[in-house]
């Protein structure tokens, strides 16, 4: 066991919280006031089995050296060396932490060289329109085709170290040789490898990253998250895009919560480090076929990590363009470039949809079409993990197959209640009637129970899923939440309104909302353990059907004492 985990084993997360944070214990967690900024309903969730901390109102998070960096302002070392004295545990005087720094600084004296031989290559940024601020920013240099290697050794760094870092190759020779040179950093602001762009047609490949070592691994790191990461919890929204120069421009353009895997597509265990940060991922790989068939690769394998309260979403760009382009295209302004990419965003399962839909281009589909369209969408439903995602995404991909065998000619003024499933139309009725509760009583989601119940509280209709993004980024920048708001984000709150009228006379203060979204909540879970119950029952587990009766009864009667309640307060 390294150091890091004997530390870790040693002391719960919630004692070394505790000592700066008051905390409650709710269920397996603690609760507690945010210490990472000002609040007054404790949102601030410590989980001691994964050893991590997260604040729903600020999005701060962390393991425990984490925690004791930010708020003792140490660094990495000093926070393991100020845990490994409280833990009891021994440090070596040289730990890995002082051979990590050690390279650190190599690869920082690497960096400053390549920026200062960089005036060849800035006649390619420039011509690419790449401010000197961006240049600076991101520390952009270039690699000659020497003298790396004998500048540092004059520093009197060996060989067999530079050769660790990736910065020479086994022959002694320099690894970079005439290329655009971009510093790529963990997350924690420190150069860790470097991504080199050739500059001529005859240099392959295009790109090349330094070789994986004990400091780089590509799929544990995005570029420009050191420098986006602040953007991203502040608007809950992340931009991946397939280069550094995308980047770089979308950087330029001021849409700074922008990231780019490097030199592979997007892993899972990537999509879900984002998800530790943002709720919401947005897609954008290029325009050509090999960035739709990523985007695509992406959307299937996702499927097996889909959670409620996360999104995915994504961009289809023109056939010839890229991020960078659209960015020069409107001249780095950032709301036009903006304006563009959201037109051309689809949630993740419109997304599939239409990758489905455009191998059948027809009006109207004849049985044998459907059928092979359906055994698509059901492949991707089983790939789904999650009970509730899967049943929302078989309810979207029917009523989509069914929309299109319709052969009307008039419009549709309205999605709901069209080719749905009595089922189907009684779930989004309790889904307008949280959001009808939202409106009349919005300060119900300062309670962070509340509001987390309903960040998690899937909907099954696009429309009112993005209402919920809309209520939910406004509630997290502490914008003022009422209905006249609202109708500025979302023209289906007219629908809504219209569809509750019945609540109009029920919802008369904020004790009456409560009991009324405590009841649809436990609706949602009785329908879920029905769904449990007939599945243990099909595949012959009668002891689990047998507990699942028992908890089906336990709701029934918390849903008619509920009612009673309600009945009573309302009288």
């Amino acid at each position: 066991m390294d150091y890091i985990n004997l530390i870790k084993s040693r002391l719960l997360l919630s004692d070394v919280v505790s000592q700066k944070v008051k905390l409650i214990r709710r269920g397996n967690n603690f609760v507690g006031l945010c210490p990472f900024h000002r609040e007054k309903t404790p949102s601030f969730s410590v989980t001691d089995t994964k050893g991590l901390y997260y604040c729903f109102g600020c999005s701060a998070h962390g393991d425990i050296f984490e925690f004791i960096s930010q708020t003792e302002g140490l660094n990495f070392k000093d926070a393991v060396q100020r845990l490994a004295s409280i833990a009891g545990v021994e440090l070596p005087k040289k730990t890995y932490v002082d051979t990590h720094n050690k390279f650190f600084s190599i690869l920082e004296l690497a960096a400053n060289w390549f920026t200062q031989n960089n005036r060849d290559a800035m006649h390619y940024l420039k011509q690419r329109r790449i401010s000197n601020e961006i240049i600076e920013e991101f520390k952009i240099g270039y690699a000659p085709n020497s003298g790396l290697k004998q500048h540092l050794n004059s520093l009197g760094i060996e060989d067999s170290v530079l050769t660790s870092v990736g910065l020479i190759t086994k022959n002694y020779h320099d690894y970079f040789h005439d290329r655009l040179i971009f510093p790529i950093y963990n997350i924690f602001g420190k150069i860790i490898a470097f991504g080199g762009r050739a500059l001529n047609n005859t240099q392959h490949p295009k790109y090349l990253n330094s070789p994986e070592n004990r400091l780089f691994k590509k799929k544990e790191n995005l570029y420009g998250l050191n420098l986006a990461l602040a953007e991203i919890r502040k608007k809950q929204n992340v931009f991946v895009v397939e280069g550094y120069t995308d980047v770089i421009a979308l950087h330029q353009a001021g849409i700074t919560n922008t990231v780019a895997p490097l030199g592979t597509a997007i892993s899972l265990d990537q999509i879900r480090s984002l998800w530790k940060f943002t709720n919401e991922i947005s897609i954008c790989m290029d325009g050509d076929n090999a960035g739709y068939n990523a985007s695509i690769r992406i959307a299937e394998l996702a499927l097996s990590i889909l959670e409620p309260g996360y999104t995915l979403k994504f961009i289809t760009l023109p056939s010839d363009k890229d991020p960078y382009d659209i960015c020069d295209e409107m001249q780095y302004k950032g709301q036009d470039v903006l304006t563009i990419l959201n037109n051309l965003t689809m949630l993740h399962s419109e997304y599939l949809w239409n990758h489905i839909n455009t191998q059948y281009q027809y009006i109207t589909l004849s049985p044998e079409r459907s059928s092979m369209i359906e055994h698509k969408f059901i492949q991707y439903i089983n790939a789904i993990n999650s009970i509730n995602i899967r049943r929302y995404y078989k309810n979207y991909f029917y009523s989509k197959i069914n929309s299109k065998n319709l052969k009307k000619q008039t419009p549709i003024k309205s999605e709901y209640l069209h080719n749905k499933s009595p089922e189907l139309i009684q779930l989004e009725q309790n889904q307008m009637i949280i959001l009808r509760i939202i409106m009349e009583f919005p300060a119900i989601l300062n309670h962070p129970i509340f509001f987390e119940q309903f960040s998690d509280f899937e909907f099954t209709d696009v429309s009112l899923e993005q209402l919920q993004h809309n209520i939910i980024n406004l509630t997290s920048k502490d914008k003022e939440l009422n209905k006249a708001v609202l109708l500025e984000h979302s023209n289906i709150v007219n629908i809504i309104l219209q569809k509750t009228q019945i609540l109009n006379s029920q919802l008369i203060d904020e004790i009456s909302a409560k009991n009324m979204w405590h009841n649809v909540m436990l609706l949602q879970e009785l329908s879920l353990l029905e769904q449990e119950k007939t599945e243990a029952r099909l595949s012959g587990n009668l002891d689990i059907e047998a507990e699942l009766i028992i908890q089906i009864e336990q709701i029934k009667n918390s849903i008619q004492e509920m009612q009673m309640k309600f009945i009573k307060t309302s009288a």
